[in-house]
């Protein structure tokens, strides 16, 4: 049973590909989607182990392997002989919150939706964070005339909005400006947009990055036509931003010197020693992708 939660944000720095294995289509390797809505997640498993192995490879293998048993579990590939220890943390999947989409003004804007707030907030309620809700604005609002190409159009990608600025969405990304405050922020405040659920639905569907790869032959330095030439990979483009929550319960091993209560776990957890503010997740690790930094809410 876990009887605290924390949520944290996911911003994703470099392009991250957590991968939902092949499927016949367009995209060869896409990625992990929610059924129900389309909509871009890192599933819960993923994240998990992703953190796992962050953490693994900073301690040493000594006395504090013994740390990382007891907080995410024993690791059965390495077998144990007092036995399993079961996880004193949970993650829920990592749902969207924001998605960058290309701008004729401003570069890029992050879009959202009220679909997409109201299950942040739900989340946040259902969950007891402590944390206050975000305002909900009205579909096709922005933060900012910074967007703007001329009064009250707005152009992303080759689509034309007809928006408006208005109070609550300019609340609503001072929210979100609040939550990255510190040596490193991000203009939230200037390139906020709230769409329809829809029409955000579309871009989270279509505006994603799908590169074309291909494998070269080490001798001839030729394509590998033997082993898989081509192949199409969808990626979460960087600065998209996920949230998800951390729930932690008691460590559950009589051996437990050090993680004696909840707070002892949650420390851990907050450690950046342990866990960095930055950490990898997905595939393609040897070429840059996939960096991640967490933001505790």
């Amino acid at each position: 049973m876990y009887s605290k939660v924390k949520p944290f944000l996911l911003h994703a720095i470099t392009s991250v590909h957590p991968g939902s294995g092949s499927e016949v289509g367009l995209v060869d390797l896409p990625i992990q989607r929610e059924q129900h809505t389309g909509f871009p997640k890192i599933e819960s498993s993923s994240l998990k182990g992703a953190i796992r192995y962050t953490v693994d490879s900073i301690l040493k293998e000594n006395e504090d392997r013994h740390k990382l048993e007891l907080v995410f579990g024993s690791d059965l590939s390495r077998g144990n002989e007092n036995g399993t220890i079961a996880s004193a943390v949970a993650f829920s999947d990592a749902r969207i919150l924001l998605f960058p989409v290309k701008s004729m003004r401003g570069i890029f804007t992050w879009i959202t939706c009220p679909e997409v707030l109201y299950r942040f907030n739900n989340d946040m309620l259902l969950n007891q964070t402590g944390v206050e809700p975000l305002p909900v604005p009205e579909p096709n609002t922005v933060s900012s005339e910074k967007v703007l190409v001329s009064p009250g159009k707005m152009i992303l990608e080759e689509y034309t909005f007809k928006v408006h600025k208005e109070e609550e969405t300019e609340k609503l990304a001072k929210r979100f400006s609040s939550f990255f405050e510190g040596p490193v922020t991000i203009d939230i405040a200037n390139r906020l947009v709230v769409l329809e659920d829809d029409e955000f639905k579309d871009f989270v569907r279509l505006s994603t990055e799908v590169n074309a790869r291909i494998k070269i032959n080490t001798e001839t330095g030729t394509v590998d036509k033997e082993n898989g030439a081509l192949w199409y990979e969808e990626n979460i483009p960087p600065e998209t931003i996920f949230y998800s929550l951390l729930y932690i319960g008691k460590v559950r091993s009589r051996d437990n010197k050090g993680f004696e209560t909840i707070e002892d776990v949650e420390q851990f957890m907050h450690n950046s020693q342990y866990f960095p503010d930055v950490f990898q997740l997905g595939g393609n690790s040897t070429i840059g992708h996939g960096m991640i930094r967490k933001i505790w809410l």
